[in-house]
Order: C-alpha cells, then structure tokens, then sequence
C-alpha cells in the first residue's frame, strides 16, 4: 500500500452528485483493503488529495497497469461486474 489508481467515470458522477468532485484523469491512492463479503465485494479506502478519504467498491477503480497486482485485480473486477450483472 498504496495503490496508485484512478477513478472511472461513473464514480467521479456519483461522488460529484454528493458534492465531492473528482477528476477522472486525477490519480489516487488506495491505502486499505477491505473484504465487505459476497453483497458487498471489495471495497477500498481512498485518498484524493489531502482533504478526502472514501470507500468505494474496487470495480470502480482503474488500477494503474505498472502496480504488481494490477492483472489480479482487474481479472476480479471483470469476474465481481460479470456476477453482478447475473445476479443484479
């Protein structure tokens, strides 16, 4: 930890809807990991700059392709997203 990554598009919509704005194109740092169980999936502590610190859920982060586990989280992400779909 950290975890460079970036937010994807729908986040920065919704997180702007409640007021705080976050640029898709703005790095960010996971600094926890936390495992909410099958509902609620993976979901990260972020960092944007020094004022925010939210949870998100993984799926709506792009990890940055040069992090060593990059590969391993995007092969969840597509599997958590292709669940969710099936059962949502």
């Amino acid at each position: 930890m950290p975890i460079p990554a970036r937010p994807t598009r729908e986040l920065c919509k919704v997180l702007g809807q409640k007021g705080t704005n976050i640029d898709p194109d703005q790095d960010i740092e996971i600094i926890n990991v936390l495992d909410s169980g099958d509902m609620g999936g993976i979901v990260c502590t972020i960092k944007e700059g020094e004022k925010h610190v939210l949870v998100v859920s993984i799926t709506h982060l792009v990890i940055k392709p040069e992090h060593p586990l990059s590969d391993r989280i995007a092969a969840y992400q597509k599997k958590r997203i292709r669940r969710l779909r099936r059962y949502g």
